[in-house]
């Protein structure tokens, strides 16, 4: 499995899990400090922090979970191909997400944003976020990319327990995330334990 370097312990973890771009303006800066605090305690503002929208908040969350997730090598083998982060349905980021991973790159790999419009393009892509405007064709969806190692992100209600593999979710003013591991198995992706520590553990619904 091809997966990121992460540092050990809870602290670590929580650190870890925040991923400041190299040209990260202010802005970054304090949704990086606000994105370690949201796991354990509600969102708070100050006269001298300005507050980070809840979807630059969660695409921070989308990009890190990256850093945290296994792919089998064969699928990053092709140095040449970018490394896909698609977003299916009504886009809730903006630019937000282009900013944050302008120049990153994933096993060497350039990372790129693609807006997809047709189901059968969910197939060429490593990270899949399905929009909630996409639920009535969330079923689709997923028989589409069923074998395929790529990592679905959605806040769809229940959508771990649908056959996704990570739900965000917003609760009490914070942001949290479940995760089905026998989804991320189906798709040939492993879990590490420290982003697991973070997570609501959750089982498909028959």
């Amino acid at each position: 499995m091809v997966t990121l370097e992460t540092r050990p312990r809870d602290v670590g973890v929580l650190c870890g899990l925040i991923r400041i771009p190299r040209r990260a303006n202010p802005l970054w800066w304090i949704l990086a400090v606000v994105a370690l605090l949201c796991f354990s305690s509600a969102i708070s503002t100050s006269a001298e922090l300005s507050r980070p929208s809840e979807y630059e908040l969660k695409a921070t969350f989308l990009y890190n979970f990256i850093k945290f997730t296994g792919w089998p090598p064969e699928e990053l083998a092709k140095s040449s191909d970018p490394f896909v982060i698609g977003i299916f349905g009504k886009d809730p980021f903006g630019s937000g997400l282009d900013r944050l991973i302008e120049g990153e790159t994933v096993n060497d790999k350039t990372v790129v944003i693609r807006r997809l419009a047709r189901t059968e393009q969910a197939a060429h892509t490593q990270v899949l976020f399905i929009s909630s405007s996409e639920e009535h064709n969330l079923p689709a969806i997923l028989r589409a990319i069923e074998g395929k190692s790529i990592l679905t992100v959605s806040e769809i209600e229940n959508f771990a327990q649908r056959g996704g593999i990570i739900n965000l979710k917003k609760e009490n003013n914070r942001v949290a995330f479940e995760i089905n591991l026998d989804s991320a198995k189906r798709a040939g992706l492993t879990m590490n334990a420290q982003l697991l520590k973070l997570a609501r553990v959750v089982k498909e619904q028959h």
